[in-house]
């Protein structure tokens, strides 16, 4: 076999395994979409890494599970990683089932915040935190909790990082994914 057919082969098996880390087709273990964990163990729960929930006790937790509003349905939104664009899901797909987020992101690039409401609003959780790499900012109040998942600005008016989407919700529906933060312990 020549050089560059073996150079094409190890490149057709690397595509083929980035592909699979990324949810994009091809899954020779089952891994779910951005996930680096076997099927059934993702860091989420359920059988692709990604939360099982079917129902939901309010509107605000069918958004964080899903991204799915029960008024206008699949809430757009802009940047963020592309496995949640492509395979879909809300806040829980990085931040977790319980918010408190500090499970890696897309091979360990960005670590998602603790965004239960208690959390953000607690003036002692602002301060410099080494593990983030994070600037110190004031702390949030519900208007500047919607302003960060609307416009992706924190207190201090700057983005967070590469992977928080900015979504595109209406009134209504930020009140009540708030109100399911407020339920996060």
């Amino acid at each position: 076999m020549n050089r560059s057919a073996v150079i094409g082969i190890i490149l057709i098996v690397i595509g083929v395994l980035g592909l699979s880390f990324l949810g994009l087709g091809f899954r020779p273990w089952g891994w779910g979409p951005g996930m680096m964990c076997p099927r059934g163990w993702g860091m989420m729960g359920g059988p692709s890494g990604l939360p099982t929930k079917t129902e939901f006790a309010s509107n605000g937790e069918r958004i964080y599970y899903t991204g799915i509003s029960e008024r206008t349905g699949r809430i757009r939104f802009e940047g963020g990683p592309m496995w949640v664009a492509m395979a879909g899901g809300g806040c829980v797909s990085c931040h977790g089932v319980s918010g408190r987020g500090g499970v890696p992101v897309m091979m360990g690039s960005a670590i998602p915040a603790d965004i239960r409401y208690s959390a953000l609003t607690e003036a002692e959780n602002h301060g410099h935190d080494k593990e983030r790499e994070e600037e110190a900012h004031p702390q949030y109040t519900e208007t500047l909790i919607k302003r960060a998942i609307a416009e992706g600005l924190n207190p201090a008016g700057k983005p967070p990082e590469w992977t928080m989407p900015r979504w595109e919700m209406r009134d209504q529906d930020l009140n009540d994914l708030i109100t399911y933060l407020k339920t996060l312990r």
